[in-house]
């Protein structure tokens, strides 16, 4: 449900984060430490849907998946980044059963996620799926 992370594991960071304000700071710290080699940004990458332009490059090594996320904005950004760090090193099972809703909700960044941020980030959810 949460790709790598335990319940314990969100319901620590969570505790964590605190108020609205700091999980905006989080974020946005988050966005900061996306490790973007240069030229990724390609039209093979992007991902369409969220109301800023991302781009998502998801490879398979030992059975497990490497990604690299980047988007044109900080909050999309350092929410890509959200996902990366639930799915980042996942085994086939954990992606398939990740959920971006229960993921966000446990971390209460559930209302960072307009309606056109989480139709983007469903389909990069879904690019992976698949």
């Amino acid at each position: 449900m949460y790709g790598i992370l335990t319940e314990s594991d969100l319901l620590a960071l969570r505790e964590e984060l605190g108020s609205r304000e700091n999980r905006m700071r989080y974020l946005v710290q988050l966005a900061k430490q996306a490790d973007v080699p240069d030229g990724f940004r390609t039209a093979e990458r992007e991902v369409f849907g969220c109301e800023a332009r991302v781009w998502v490059q998801a490879n398979w090594r030992d059975e497990r998946l490497t990604l690299t996320v980047d988007s044109e904005s900080r909050v999309v950004l350092g929410l890509l980044m959200v996902i990366r760090q639930a799915l980042h090193g996942a085994i086939a099972e954990q992606v398939s059963g990740y959920s971006l809703d229960d993921h966000f909700d446990a971390l209460g960044l559930a209302d960072f996620v307009t309606s056109s941020r989480r139709n983007g980030l469903r389909n990069v959810i879904t690019k992976l799926k698949d």
